[in-house]
């Protein structure tokens, strides 16, 4: 692809075609999401469906397809971001159901800053640190493929089928093999595990990623399994009452599992946040360089503009963007706490933790994939340090303060999921020669148009 002609990619139609699809993958992943606890990536999805698309109607360029991907991926997004977050207002007894206009623009307003907050990240994630973002990969090989099926096609197609044939005969098809290969057992008050997932999917991104992060991957789960687990059980377990005594009788499977997700998580959060700001501190003058190129490139205006596969969002743009999603944001706290005394840091600690775990949420996608993407963590330690913060401006008695603390962490979860999907994207577009910026655009209308569907499926 010429790196100095923008083919195009914004088109009416692929602009239709994203919207429609982030809609419906977003309403499929809201109802999985709450009926399953997880979600599906819909990049890969989203391009097939596209190719089919775009090549019946005629005319269809790779590009194109590109950005139907694009826009589409923030269904699944936008979905994971609502679903591990809002429902809580509703089990806090705050609300009765799910407000539309609310709902609304929690999931919009936090999509689209998670787009802003990542358009920073995009030259020193993908560009400058070469991270791997497994899932980028695969959606640009299979853009490549289906727009030269002569390469790769059939080695592609053998690879689905074989990963489709064995995820149809494990646990959650047909049941002929297991979904996991484990083991568990009591040594004195100890408990032994050990146990791996039976998961082509799994195995795929562990190819892509390459075996330095694998290996760091697999050291994690033997510290939490194999060291963290049996130490608690062994010498603590007793001390939490309200645990131990709703694992009396349970297997040694059970038990494991129950601790891991009480206690032991807890240790991959820590670890995962003092990486991802380590990384984040390192690459500190690379954001800086970015920053500043994209505010010189604005003032040297077309004479001196970059290859279209360079031109993310102008920067003067973003921040004006920022200021102005913000402000409804302010408004929306404004009226849940009605004290601007609250409402303002309130704010303030939404941009904050916004853009910090967007990054987070960024770099760890790039390392393992938006599939393995620990949100769950990032949405924990967002209102772990919301409730810190608001328990010292409220009180440790007021009782709007969980709820405060949820709407804080509703928003930073949509935008830190979106921030991971929109670096997937990005390294896509990177490796198939498409505009940062058009992607970026495409990713915002996708996240607005899969808040529209949000409310109505969650209720």
């Amino acid at each position: 692809m010429n790196a100095d002609q923008a083919p195009p990619q914004l088109t009416r139609r692929a602009v239709i075609l994203a919207i429609v699809l982030a809609m419906i993958l977003a309403a499929a992943n809201t109802y999985l999401g709450l009926f399953a606890g997880m979600t599906i990536a819909s990049a890969i999805p989203a391009a097939v469906v596209s190719m089919a698309v775009l090549r019946f109607l005629g005319g269809s360029t790779i590009l194109e397809n590109n950005i139907v991907q694009t826009g589409a991926s923030a269904g699944s997004s936008i979905a994971s971001g609502v679903i591990f977050t809002i429902p809580a207002l509703v089990i806090l007894g705050h609300w009765t159901d799910f407000e539309y206009l609310w709902v609304l623009a929690i999931a919009g307003l936090g999509g689209i800053l998670g787009v802003i907050f990542s358009v920073p990240l995009r030259r020193s994630l993908i560009v400058e640190q070469g991270l791997a973002f497994p899932e980028g990969k695969a959606a640009a090989e299979v853009l490549k493929a289906g727009d030269n099926p002569s390469q790769g096609v059939k080695l592609l197609g053998m690879a689905a089928v074989g990963g489709g044939l064995a995820k149809l005969s494990a646990g959650s098809g047909l049941r002929l093999i297991p979904d996991t290969a484990a083991a568990a057992g009591f040594w004195g008050k100890a408990v032994a595990y050990f146990g791996t997932n039976l998961s082509p999917a799994l195995l795929g991104v562990g190819y892509i990623v390459g075996l330095n992060i694998g290996v760091l991957v697999l050291i994690g789960g033997m510290i939490s399994w194999n060291i963290a687990i049996p130490i608690y059980s062994a010498f603590f377990l007793e001390q939490n009452t309200v645990l131990a005594q709703s694992l009396v009788g349970a297997d040694a499977d059970t038990v494991a599992g129950a601790i891991w997700s009480a206690q032991i998580r807890y240790l991959g959060v820590g670890a995962m946040l003092v990486g991802g700001i380590w990384a984040l501190i390192s690459i500190r003058s690379s954001l800086v360089s970015g920053i500043r190129s994209g505010l010189e490139a604005a003032r040297a205006g077309a004479q001196g503009a970059p290859a279209h596969t360079e031109q993310d969002l102008p920067m003067k743009s973003i921040l004006v963007g920022l200021v102005l999603f913000t402000i409804p944001l302010s408004i929306l706290y404004q009226t849940i706490v009605d004290n601007l005394w609250v409402s303002l840091p309130m704010t303030m600690i939404m941009v904050v933790a916004g853009f910090l775990f967007t990054s987070v949420s960024a770099y760890m996608a790039g390392l393992v994939g938006s599939s393995n993407n620990p949100v769950s963590g990032i949405t924990i330690a967002t209102i772990l340090f919301s409730s810190l913060m608001l328990m010292i401006l409220m009180g440790p008695t007021a009782a709007l303060g969980p709820v405060a603390a949820i709407m804080i962490g509703a928003v930073v979860c949509c935008a830190a999921c979106i921030g991971g999907d929109n670096l997937q994207d990005l390294k896509c577009g990177y490796i198939v020669g498409a505009t940062p910026w058009r992607q970026q655009v495409m990713l915002a209308i996708g996240a607005a148009s899969s808040a529209l569907v949000m409310a109505p499926v969650l209720n």
